[in-house]
């Protein structure tokens, strides 16, 4: 598994180097995760253009983003960040429109996956572990819905997130297969001896004012302790920070170029298990508050609060999960407004703007001991997403990621493996070099020790046993297609083989 993070200035040329390094260190992908922010669909496409000159893009998919990062180098713009699975692993990957019905896109989804797994692999390992990745469509306001019956259908855990864009609402897409499309929920899974660990956070704790949800529907709320909800909502920011309704009112959101009131004091809910979590307000109407999920008439509403060190040390909490990783990659779906709260550049100065706003940014303590590392990588969404056992939820204000072990076949010692498999050593040379790359006879020449008429015979011997498999050309290339299948049926074949042996002595030991 590896991670490519690169800014983008020659599309065609950089997808090719692109492609070259995958194919170079990973072979045949059996999953790409690719997240942009190269909102020029036209840019992009040339991208994949020269990415598929080098390797399929049947297994790729991903979104647009607000920005990507590994450890402190942010893009957040014309960048491409790409997560690829090795070969070895299973995977299957789905993408539908959302309609009206939720229900109807979530199971078409889950049975396409089930199907294309079941029908693609014959045996599936008891110990097989999988992962779903998921990328939404923010129009299609859906989310926990889709969620709920893919986390029912499919029973594993599911990471990702909601496409994003520059903070316009209007550049935004899902990428499929190579393609970009739109309105769509795009979805893939990975499995096999993976080693994961899910992680959740936001940086938000409650204050201790609280209001009941005296009028509500779907997600929409009228009242809040029986007053219109906006108003309501108003009064708690003011209780807590002890300044004027209008001056609240004035600063209360200001979009995702500067920040309000409303990402440092969101509203939030206690869920199933005891913790709070943000609930995130789409919008006013009329005095109403139209949120992004539904609230139930009846519950109560409380006033959060963050700081910057806040948000910055809930992500480093979780991410301390990864020292039980020998060599972890850390994946992250990261709230836009996080990247707000965490950057001074979006207080966005006016002349009256209140003090309380200004003193956010000056509560920089203790940074230095928050120490970013280059396999933290990630980008900015519009929507958080995890499922995990019985709770599965779609939040904003929020991260999500997975901590993944890299290094679970890197230590592997080839050579000394595959004598196991009775190949002998000439084979076993040119085994080696190929794994996971494709390489023409004359590079093969240089890699290994084998003179140039035992390097030919070794190839061909291995091409006709299905060993190794060649692409026409000049010159021509070989590779192993997929290293598991390929040893799989070489043990097969040593079995049926020792079995007919077996057989045959016993023969002869009946005869004597």
């Amino acid at each position: 598994m590896i991670y490519i993070h690169k800014k983008i200035e020659n599309p065609v040329k950089d997808g090719i180097e692109i492609g070259e390094e995958i194919k170079n260190k990973v072979g045949n992908p059996s999953l790409i995760i690719c997240i942009t922010s190269i909102l020029d669909e036209k840019k992009l496409k040339d991208v994949f253009s020269g990415l598929k000159r080098q390797i399929s893009l049947d297994n790729l998919i991903g979104c647009s983003a607000g920005g990507t990062f590994n450890g402190k180098n942010y893009i957040k713009e014309d960048g491409i960040l790409m997560l690829v699975f090795d070969e070895h692993y299973k995977s299957a990957v789905s993408c539908e429109k959302i309609g009206k019905d939720p229900e109807y896109t979530g199971k078409q989804i889950s049975e396409k996956i089930r199907s294309f797994i079941r029908n693609k692999y014959a045996k599936l390992e008891i110990d097989d572990n999988f992962l779903g990745f998921v990328f939404f469509d923010w129009d299609g306001n859906s989310e926990q819905e889709i969620l709920d019956v893919l986390g029912r259908e499919l029973t594993i855990p599911i990471i990702g997130g909601t496409a994003s864009d520059d903070g316009s609402f209007t550049k935004f897409f899902q990428i499929f297969k190579g393609e970009v499309v739109k309105n769509c929920c795009v979805f893939g899974v990975v499995g096999g001896r993976l080693k994961y660990e899910l992680i959740y956070g936001h940086g938000y704790e409650p204050t201790n004012i609280y209001a009941r949800v005296t009028k509500a529907e779907g997600k929409v709320v009228y009242e809040l302790d029986g007053k219109p909800a906006y108003v309501r909502y108003l009064e708690m920011i003011s209780e807590y920070s002890k300044l004027p309704v209008e001056k609240i009112k004035k600063y209360f959101y200001r979009g995702l170029k500067h920040v309000g009131f409303y990402f440092i004091h969101p509203l939030g809910l206690m869920e199933v298990n005891g913790n709070y979590i943000t609930a995130y307000l789409e919008g006013v109407k009329e005095n109403a508050l139209v949120f992004r999920r539904k609230i139930l008439e009846g519950s109560f509403l409380v006033l959060m609060k963050t700081s910057i060190c806040r948000q910055i040390a809930s992500i480093f909490e979780e991410i301390k999960k990864s020292n039980e990783f020998n060599d972890p990659l850390i994946f992250i779906n990261e709230c836009y407004a996080r990247e707000m709260l965490k950057n001074k550049k979006f207080l966005g100065l006016e002349n009256d703007i209140p003090n309380y706003l200004i003193n956010f940014y000056t509560d920089n303590s203790n940074f230095e001991e928050y120490i970013v590392e280059e396999n933290l990588v990630g980008w900015l969404s519009y929507g958080e997403t995890i499922a995990k056992d019985l709770i599965r939820f779609h939040n904003n204000l929020s991260f999500t990621g997975v901590i993944f072990e890299k290094s679970q076949i890197g230590s592997i010692n080839w050579k000394e493996e595959l004598k196991n498999f009775d190949f002998d050593d000439d084979e076993i040379e040119v085994i080696v070099n190929l794994i996971h790359k494709q390489l023409t006879a004359k590079e093969l020449l240089h890699l290994t020790k084998l003179s140039q008429t035992k390097l030919y015979h070794t190839l061909n011997k291995l091409e006709s046993e299905g060993v190794i498999k060649s692409i026409g050309g000049k010159p021509k290339l070989y590779y192993i297609d997929n290293i598991k299948e390929m040893l799989e049926k070489t043990h097969e074949k040593i079995e049926h083989e020792n079995t007919i042996k077996k057989i045959k002595r016993k023969k002869l030991l009946r005869i004597l």
